[in-house]
């Protein structure tokens, strides 16, 4: 089969070729491999039949950087017959003119500088040329329309490859393989066609094209348009491994033949020669390195002598964001969350080296414990749980860290209902002595609720809050103390007292901007609501989902929608109910939460509502809904929730 398999891109043929009907000068660029070559033929041969002057392909990979051999090159291409004193340049002209034609001009990257001056001349001379160029950087010309390539959509990429591998796809996922390769068609047809059987990690190493014999070939040509500034970034920026902003490249990328204004302006060229790729996100810009060109760049680095270096700026960097994180938490949660969901690559390669590197791991720990919410509010237990146990293990000496990330440990292992576990880990608090002994205090409040002992989890969290108010600490020492307090006091059956708690802590959220601790508290006042036959108790569960939806908090999320099938239940609504209860059933087994972590007053409620809806709903349609609802989304259930309707 050959490799030149054309998929997923005829929305940008159609969108060039419609560009060409009003532009006289077009530029495809984008990174290395991202096909910019085959949809310029592609263009080519939807117009050939529709311009009388035809459509002339000129390859410039090999041609130098000099007019007057583009001019000559452009002539053999043409066919023009030199003319006794008439320059080739005019001759080219006269034959141009008289039909309208389009003239394609592929890999100026080598010489965008002449390339550029004889794209200017022709549209000068001949009225009716059309020009498509391709370039990882545009020719810089006022009137050039600039059209950038991208690699393909995500489905398309998988039909690429499953098609050109021919079934050699054996224990590879094609969706996970085809993210790792930036969706680039060149490196999914060099994974899909090579000498070898496809695996998770292979190299993109085959192809007869003399310029693209492997991606990595790719990229060590764009290597040489690059200034000496440009190299340097493009190495050093490979200690990145996902997004990253100027301040980033900055603080990791500069010195030792790099200012911070080098950087600055060597990012504009990496962007503008399609090496480094900007992104706008809600938290601002950020850029990033393809995956190939990753790689090449750390070949680069190692190769320079500074790959050590590199990772450790990049250590200290995301070391220091760590801290920043944990003292802004405090007061704009959406903000940080927004920051650090673009960072958790770059986080988690900064832990990881710090706990494969001697010396280093109290450092790691340090990092796992400043990000607290990631692993505690933000949907991410299962790995925080990981790093934690991780760099318990690895730095076991005595300190006051060590009692933080255990006091942590306790209460991821508390959010995902490892109560035994958690209750093993405030011992060895207890036993060292711990001068966190409010936090301690309200984990062990947590541990007594969870169980059902009501009067150990009031005297305890009693404790918690007069330590926490004595020390100032508010979020998330207080604050969090509510969640327990009007638990303990809902299931002690003192309703109205916990509304008032509930109340009083909803309000001190507002003040403070904890807008996590809001969502907990909203979920409980619902139930509270409930309870007493208060229609708000609709309005409060979704408030409490659409800011965990903003957090991605998953455990408030599954809640959420378990607190809906209780209300849906309650009016009646079976198939709603039903299908809800199947989604969160779902979402609870794949976040790895147990039924024991959830409130008890809820899980009571929720008992108490799927029994009536096996009482009420026909048994194979009951299970029908449920599988319905197991097969829906969590982001999708939350918003059937949300809008009360059912899929």
């Amino acid at each position: 089969m050959g490799v030149d398999v054309f998929i997923g891109r005829q929305a940008e043929l159609a969108d060039i070729v419609a560009l060409l009907e009003g532009e006289r000068h077009v530029t495809l660029t984008g990174a290395a491999g991202v096909g910019k070559t085959s949809l310029a033929l592609h263009v080519a041969r939807a117009l050939e039949h529709e311009l009388p002057g035809g459509v002339h392909v000129l390859d410039l990979y090999d041609a130098p950087d000099d007019l007057s051999s583009l001019i000559e090159m452009l002539a053999d291409v043409i066919g023009v017959r030199g003319q006794p004193n008439v320059s080739t340049l005019q001759s080219l002209a006269d034959q141009l003119a008289p039909h309208p034609s389009l003239i394609v001009l592929d890999t100026c990257d080598r010489v965008v500088g002449a390339a550029g001056l004889l794209v200017d001349l022709l549209l000068r001379s001949v009225g009716a040329l059309r020009i498509l160029a391709t370039s990882r950087q545009p020719l810089g010309l006022p009137d050039e329309r600039r059209y950038l390539v991208d690699g393909l959509r995500a489905e398309d990429a998988v039909q690429l490859l499953t098609t050109l591998a021919d079934g050699r796809l054996d224990g590879v996922d094609p969706a996970e393989l085809c993210e790792r390769l930036d969706h680039l068609p060149l490196a999914i047809t060099l994974a899909a066609t090579g000498p070898h059987p496809i695996a998770d990690d292979v190299p993109v190493t085959a192809s007869s094209d003399r310029r693209h014999s492997s991606m990595q070939a790719a990229y060590g040509w764009g290597h040489e348009l690059c200034t000496p500034g440009e190299r340097l970034l493009w190495a050093r920026a490979s200690a990145f491994s996902g997004l990253f902003d100027l301040e980033a490249a900055q603080h990791v990328c500069a010195g030792d033949g790099l200012t911070s204004d080098d950087v600055r302006g060597a990012l504009l060229g990496l962007l503008g020669k399609s090496v480094v790729i900007r992104q706008e996100r809600e938290c601002g810009i950020r850029y990033r390195l393809s995956y190939t060109a990753r790689e090449y760049g750390a070949a680069r680095l190692e190769h320079l002598g500074e790959a050590g270096e590199m990772r450790r700026r990049h250590r200290d960097y995301f070391l220091d964001l760590s801290a920043r994180a944990d003292t802004g938490w405090r007061s704009r949660q959406l903000e940080w969350h927004q920051r650090l969901a673009v960072d958790r690559a770059d986080l988690r390669t900064a832990i990881d080296y710090c706990y494969s590197t001697p010396g280093e791991h109290g450092k790691g720990l340090e990092m796992v414990v400043n990000l607290w919410f990631l692993w505690t509010c933000c949907g991410m237990q299962a790995l925080g749980d990981d790093l934690l146990r991780r760099g318990l293990d690895l730095d076991r000496a005595p300190s006051p860290i060590r009692v933080n990330a255990l006091l942590l440990h306790a209460w991821v292992l508390i959010e995902r209902g490892d109560l035994d576990d958690a209750e093993r880990i405030l011992a060895e608090c207890d036993a060292a002595g711990s001068g966190a002994a409010a936090y301690l205090s309200q984990l062990q409040a947590h541990l007594a609720v969870l169980r059902g002992d009501v009067g150990d989890s009031l005297r305890l969290i009693k404790d918690a809050r007069v330590r926490h108010r004595e020390a100032g600490n508010v979020v998330p020492g207080l604050l969090t103390t509510y969640i327990v307090m009007a638990t303990a006091l809902m299931l002690g059956g003192h309703h109205d007292e916990a509304a008032s708690v509930l109340n009083e802590g909803r309000n001190l959220c507002h003040t403070c901007g904890d807008y996590w601790t809001l969502t907990r508290l909203d979920l409980l006042l619902a139930q509270a609501q409930h309870l007493a036959g208060d229609s708000a108790a609709t309005a409060s569960t979704r408030d409490s989902l659409h800011i965990a939806r903003l957090l991605d908090d998953s455990i408030s999320l599954i809640e959420g929608l378990e607190m809906s099938v209780v209300i849906a239940e309650t009016e009646e609504e079976d198939e709603l109910a039903t299908i809800l209860l199947g989604a969160s059933d779902a979402a609870s087994k794949q976040v790895e939460v147990p039924p024991c972590r959830r409130s008890p007053v809820l899980s009571t409620m929720l008992r108490t509502s799927e029994l009536r809806l096996r009482g009420r709903v026909n048994r194979a349609k009951f299970h029908q809904l449920i599988e319905l609802g197991g097969s829906t989304s969590l982001p999708a259930a939350v918003e059937h929730a949300l809008q009360g309707t059912s899929p």
